[in-house]
């Protein structure tokens, strides 16, 4: 199987930033689009939903909550920059939906209503 980047006629290896799909923060990759890519790669592109390596601790530490607008895309939502962790007991006693879930996106009124902190906490101390 060949591992060659088919190259994009303009725009050759196409690379891009990669992104986390759940803080927006970049993971500190290159992905190499090439051809696959239609248009010129943008510097910042999320590629997966494969989390970064900072909220992979997070989520191995309790459940990380990522504070999004409020009716926003569901699919890609707005993230206000607001992530705060919490045990994974607390989030069960708190969300009935949770599961064994270890990230999710909460409305900013949501947010606003559990008085979480603004800015980027680790509350599982």
């Amino acid at each position: 199987m060949s591992r060659s980047i088919p190259l994009h006629p303009e725009h050759g290896v196409n690379p891009t930033i990669t992104q986390c799909f759940l803080c927006g923060g970049d993971k500190n990759e290159i992905a190499m689009l090439g051809a696959r890519y239609k248009e010129k790669a943008p510097m910042h592109m999320c590629i997966d939903k494969e989390p970064c390596d900072q909220c992979k601790k997070y989520m191995d530490m309790g459940v990380l909550l990522i504070c999004v607008k409020d009716n926003s895309d569901e699919e890609n939502p707005y993230r206000t920059g607001h992530i705060a962790v919490i045990k994974l007991e607390a989030a069960k006693n708190i969300f009935d939906n949770i599961g064994d879930n270890r990230a999710a996106f909460i409305e900013e009124s949501a947010w606003n209503m559990l008085n979480l902190p603004k800015g980027n906490v680790d509350n599982t101390k």
